[in-house]
């Protein structure tokens, strides 16, 4: 009774500074405590429950209304409620397999925003579903792999040693997506990267014998040249790193044996990639 009346109350009064065309959800009153008896997410807040079923409400509709849209109005939600969006986000990536893409490009929306204090156990929730579902050996769809990669390139703009970590962890074989998440994050992130250039480059050495296929070769090479990028905005701006500088015979003696590999065994290979 009491949450059907607050997820009731008119909430597309303009709020100052924001867009008439993006309502805020401004929940009238205090804050309400534990409610007994089973909800949708549990034992749970009033509040709790009312963002739980708007944001349900809104991922419902993505399809018949524009997306950007709807991942502001989610966004904007998650400005005052991010642990509650971001549990309604999880629990919807972990059970609805046909709305992954979509879930994924409100997420990514999401985490463009100040994201700074976030629980440790959604951090880790976000980082372990988006690479299990990059890694996935069974038929999942490149789009949903490409949407998880993304997703965590953004989370590394806050949680960056977290995310390359995570990454790191998986190097133990050959990857698609794996690979082409860490090369995003040399490109976004240059300066950040550089602490962990050497660990991923000796662990791409110790793999060599296992990339095979050309997609795997492709997505190698792009580590590699997006690493050798990276170490090349180092040597031009190392005063603006915080980490004890860092020498050329220290990348050279990694990033050497791997492109002579290349050159001298897949520059022959007939596969265009």
């Amino acid at each position: 009774m009491l949450c059907t009346y607050f997820c009731n109350v008119n909430t597309s009064s303009q709020v100052p500074g924001r867009s008439p065309s993006l309502p805020g959800a401004q929940w009238p009153g205090p804050s309400i405590s534990k409610i007994s008896g089973p909800s949708a997410m549990g034992s749970y807040s009033v509040t709790g429950t009312c963002v739980y079923n708007e944001v349900v409400s809104l991922l419902a509709h993505m399809d018949d209304q524009d997306k950007g849209k709807i991942a502001l109005r989610i966004a904007f939600i998650a400005e005052t409620k991010l642990a509650s969006v971001l549990t309604v986000l999880l629990e919807k990536l972990q059970k609805d397999e046909q709305n992954r893409i979509d879930i994924y490009y409100v997420l990514e929306k999401l985490l463009q925003q100040d994201t700074q204090g976030l629980e440790r156990r959604l951090l880790k929730k976000i980082i372990t579903l988006a690479s299990n579902h990059m890694t996935e050996t069974q038929e999942a769809r490149n789009e949903v792999k490409v949407a998880a990669s993304n997703t965590l390139v953004t989370l590394a703009r806050c949680y960056f040693s977290d995310v390359m970590l995570e990454l790191v962890y998986h190097l133990e074989l050959p990857e698609e997506f794996i690979f082409m998440t860490l090369g995003n994050l040399s490109s976004a992130y240059a300066l950040k990267c550089i602490p962990f250039v050497g660990m991923i480059l000796k662990a791409m050495i110790s793999m060599l014998a296992l990339v095979k296929d050309s997609r795997m070769r492709q997505a190698f090479c792009g580590v590699l040249e997006k690493c050798s990028r990276a170490v090349n905005v180092y040597f031009m701006n190392w005063e603006k790193c915080p980490f004890p500088r860092m020498g050329e015979s220290q990348f050279c003696k990694n990033i050497l044996p791997l492109y002579s590999h290349v050159t001298s065994n897949w520059l022959s290979c007939e596969e265009l990639e």
